[in-house]
């Protein structure tokens, strides 16, 4: 399986802390990674877990694609290994619901490749403003407490992440990318996203994912 050229990336915004880049067509070739998915064992957590949907039981390598998210983003990247979901597939059926919504993930880069058909495709993946605080993200930078009020870090994850996750009225969609088959969502993981729900009643017509989380190797 190859990777195209970064080339065809296309970028929702211009600055790179708010970043989001749709790559359509991301694999020459997408359908040997697909079967693979079609064929992979997805375990089922003891408890609910926080998001809808299972993972796979193994991580299945990309070659390449470490330079080539390097060749979007501009910079050396490293597969994060904690959480242990990179480059592992991802299945959510429409009976599958998880315990959070609208959330933040703890990289520099996250990256959803569907690799659902078209013919079953449903939503995509979804950017956030934050009613209270109309902020499209978490704060990265000492300045942007400011938004918080004077919110502690372990008060503003209980008080405001955990709290607002599944209410619809703290949110406002900023930005939506439908899901396509082959189509590459890179993204800054601190922006406020969500996942649409899942579909379909097995791997064949259901949502299914490949998952990618990414540090900044200089950073």
């Amino acid at each position: 399986m190859s990777v195209r050229d970064a080339a065809g990336a296309q970028s929702a915004g211009s600055e790179s802390d708010d970043a989001v880049y749709v790559v359509d067509d991301f694999l020459g070739d997408p359908n040997p990674l697909r079967q693979l998915a079609l064929e992979a064992d997805y375990l089922t957590p003891p408890t609910p877990e926080t998001y809808a949907g299972r993972n796979s039981g193994r991580k299945y390598p990309l070659s390449g694609l470490d330079e080539r998210i390097a060749a979007i983003v501009g910079h050396r990247v490293l597969p994060l290994e904690h959480p242990a979901a990179h480059a592992h597939f991802r299945l959510c059926l429409e009976h599958e619901t998880g315990t959070g919504g609208v959330h933040i993930d703890n990289c520099h880069w996250t990256g959803v490749l569907y690799l659902t058909l078209d013919e079953h495709a449903q939503g995509g993946t979804t950017f956030h403003r934050h009613r209270p605080s109309g902020t499209l993200r978490a704060p990265i930078y000492p300045e942007d407490w400011s938004a918080w009020g004077g919110l502690t870090r372990d008060r503003w994850w209980k008080e405001v992440v955990w709290a607002h996750t599944n209410d619809p009225s703290k949110w406002d969609v900023a930005k939506h990318v439908d899901m396509r088959f082959n189509r590459l969502v890179l993204f800054r993981p601190w922006l406020w996203h969500s996942a649409s729900p899942g579909f379909g009643t097995s791997a064949a017509t259901g949502r299914l994912l490949y998952l990618l989380y990414f540090h900044q190797a200089d950073a």
